[in-house]
């Protein structure tokens, strides 16, 4: 599959833009509250640990339980060493299959079976290294749902160091319901993609979520194919 230079019309793009963007910024404003919680939490902390994270559960479990929205996970994950009593940490919590709001248990040991190492993944790393904001994906969340997902995070910051990120996930089959009216009313064949040219959603039943686009040139995009600062942007397909 490759996907055509034909530069479309801010007229084609700026309601798929809106719709992305109305997406992204309802996840990172969970993101964003998680990460302001816990900077006033470990602040001051010499030696913070689990038990000051209490604050993130009431947070997000009320955003979790609304199923009119499309965040399906959200918490806090520390960076190593950050917790005094755990040196890897995930405070996290997801809807279970019938919607409910769970804590995400996972191995915190790196000696043990199972362990989730973070330390190294897009969505941690780049709010780590940038300072910025950042969405992953669509990758397929092996660790929760299985499924293709969007993981919008943010980076906390506790006078100066960064801890680790808050974060938001977004099932993709979500952010699709979401998009496709839009999609669907353009006059021509078009994809939303992230910064490698993955497909995240189009109105195309040959193009679809995960596919690779070739030829996708993602820095020589017009602005006006990009949603704002972030590694999606709405190409042509034909």
């Amino acid at each position: 599959m490759s996907s055509s230079p034909t530069r479309l019309s801010p007229a084609d793009t700026a309601p798929v833009i809106a719709a992305v963007a109305e997406i992204a910024d309802r996840a990172f404003g969970v993101a964003a509250s998680i990460a302001t919680t816990v900077e006033r939490a470990l602040a001051g902390r010499a030696a913070a640990r689990r038990t000051d994270l209490a604050a993130v559960e009431p947070l997000v479990v009320p955003v979790l339980a609304d199923l009119g929205q499309p965040v399906q996970g959200a918490g806090f994950v520390a960076a190593p060493g950050v917790l005094q009593d755990a040196e890897w940490w995930l405070e996290w919590f997801a809807r279970d299959n019938d919607g409910r709001p769970q804590r995400l248990v996972t191995h915190s040991e790196p000696q043990a079976i199972g362990f989730y190492d973070y330390e190294h993944l897009p969505w941690f790393v780049v709010p780590r290294e940038t300072g910025r904001p950042h969405v992953t994906g669509p990758y397929v969340d092996y660790l929760c749902t299985e499924e293709y997902t969007l993981t919008f995070t943010v980076p906390v910051l506790v006078e100066g160091r960064f801890c680790g990120v808050g974060g938001a996930d977004v099932a993709v089959k979500n952010a699709e319901q979401a998009l496709l009216p839009t999609l669907r009313a353009s006059a021509h064949r078009i994809a939303v993609v992230n910064g490698f040219g993955r497909i995240l959603s189009s109105n195309s039943g040959r193009h679809l979520c995960g596919d690779l686009l070739d030829g996708v040139a993602f820095d020589e995009l017009p602005a006006g194919q990009r949603v704002g600062d972030l590694p999606l942007a709405v190409v042509a397909l034909d």
